[in-house]
């Protein structure tokens, strides 16, 4: 592993460009990171604790779900939101090719889609998300819950004080969502 550099109060436990998927996956099973922490709350509506737990003991294989359109699609806009953002607040984004690491809670590890920099209340994260228009609904309060979860994970492993979150509800919806810490 490189040199371990500073994101907030974070540690890179590993760089992520050019990491085979098979070694990313190995990471993953090392803690907690920001999409598992619903999960491990009870807070998700896709999956329990159980099979959480069962999947980073080793007992369990996690789901691929690489090849599902929902997942094809974020992937596949997450640049092009990250271009949106910019545009509507006027603030520049740049990756995080890295799994970060909490320096004191080792088991919490983060992946960001983007930080926020030049912002004045200091970095941000910006977490991007694809809706169907199925779940509009879920968006009119705010971030859903299980969504929350995730970016207050990453707001605790970073140390950073906000985010925010961009989501494309049904192809032409976009909003943006402030989490502060």
């Amino acid at each position: 592993m490189k040199a371990k550099a500073k994101y907030g109060q974070a540690t890179r436990l590993a760089s992520t460009t050019d990491l085979p998927r098979e070694q990313w996956l190995a990471i993953r099973k090392l803690g907690i990171g920001s999409s598992d922490a619903a999960v491990a709350v009870g807070l998700s509506p896709y999956r329990c604790p159980l099979s959480l737990w069962l999947e980073k003991t080793g007992r369990k294989e996690p789901e691929d779900i690489s090849h599902k359109e929902a997942v094809l699609w974020g992937i596949e806009l997450e640049p092009v939101l990250a271009q949106v953002y910019t545009k509507r607040t006027g603030y520049r984004v740049r990756r995080v090719n890295a799994v970060l690491q909490h320096p004191e809670h080792l088991f919490m590890l983060a992946n960001l889609d983007r930080e926020v920099v030049g912002h004045p209340d200091g970095p941000g994260i910006l977490e991007i998300k694809t809706a169907s228009y199925h779940s509009a609904p879920q968006w009119e309060e705010g971030v859903p819950v299980a969504y929350q979860c995730q970016v207050l994970h990453q707001l605790a492993v970073t140390g950073h004080a906000w985010a925010e979150v961009a989501v494309l509800i049904g192809g032409q919806d976009f909003r943006i969502y402030r989490i502060d810490r």
